[in-house]
């Protein structure tokens, strides 16, 4: 009858309303589960762009402060070639070096006249090149065009040199003429009791800085014959003896000069002919002063 079409009617909406129901509960519960496996993804922080510079309160950099001329002997690039190695004897330059704390600062060609001069050409900016020609072997002359070269490019160099006499053509001698120096003559066999070696401007900072209190006038002989060379200076150089044979001599009669405001040092007697801890400290001396004067150089080209 029409009551019992009418309520089955009803029954039959009422099941399926509650079963679409149950199929949207299932498919709300699918998605949250979907949802919740999904790994959160983290944009890099450079494609947010720099942050707003107005909400910035830190303060802007400070400038570096800049290096003092100690700081920078102590970062300095040194070559070294000493060639005392095969004799043997003690390596006073090495020794220098080491005591002033530049063991890391160098490199050390010992008496290796190739790997000195591969080192020259190499193209590396040195701060100081160091060249001990004590050992009775003298280096070629095409090496005073690579000290030229050194010193032109504004480098400090430290030389000793024992026969620059025997050695003295062009090379050499446009080396010696561009420091304002000439070799005077051959220091050859001087008399057992005339090998002190005077300090001529007792003042200068090679002779105080870092130490004090060295001095030349005691020595022992370890070589014999050609004992080393004199030097003058060229009339109207800067070029400075600092020691000679002759206390009241200042222009003659040398055995050690400077030129090139300090950067350049030119020993010509024996260093083993003297006192170990004189000496040594004497190369302290030159080291720390000639590149002084190299990084003030470099601080007045960069002005």
């Amino acid at each position: 009858d029409q009551s019992s079409q009418s309520t089955h009617a009803t029954q039959t909406a009422r099941a399926a309303t509650q079963i679409a129901i149950n199929v949207q509960s299932t498919i709300n519960a699918q998605v949250a589960t979907d949802a919740a496996m999904i790994t959160p993804t983290t944009i890099p922080a450079e494609t947010l762009g720099p942050p707003n510079p107005t909400e910035s309160t830190d303060p802007p950099p400070a400038n570096p402060t800049p290096l003092t001329v100690d700081q920078m002997i102590e970062d300095a690039n040194i070559l070294l070639f000493e060639n005392v190695t095969k004799i043997p004897l003690p390596r006073y330059i090495k020794q220098a070096l080491d005591n002033l704390g530049l063991s890391r600062s160098y490199v050390d060609t010992k008496d290796a006249t190739g790997n000195f001069k591969a080192q020259l050409l190499s193209g590396t900016f040195w701060d100081l090149v160091i060249a001990g020609v004590e050992a009775r072997s003298a280096i070629q002359g095409e090496f005073f065009d690579y000290f030229n070269d050194q010193v032109n490019d504004g480098t400090a160099v430290i030389l000793e040199l024992w026969d620059l006499d025997n050695i003295a053509g062009a090379k050499a001698t446009a080396f010696l003429t561009n420091c304002g120096l000439k070799v005077q003559g051959d220091w050859y066999e001087p008399p057992m009791t005339a090998r002190s070696v005077w300090w001529l401007y007792g003042e200068h900072p090679i002779f105080h800085e870092p130490n004090e209190g060295m001095s030349l006038v005691n020595y022992s002989p370890y070589w014999f014959g050609d004992t080393g060379d004199l030097l003058k200076t060229i009339p109207g150089s800067d070029a400075v003896l600092l020691a000679g044979t002759y206390a009241q001599e200042k222009n003659s009669y040398g055995l050690l000069a400077t030129c090139h405001d300090g950067r350049v040092i030119v020993q010509t007697y024996s260093s083993h002919d003297y006192r170990q801890d004189d000496v040594v400290r004497l190369w302290e001396n030159y080291i720390y002063n000639s590149l002084r004067s190299h990084f003030e150089y470099e601080l007045s080209q960069s002005d």
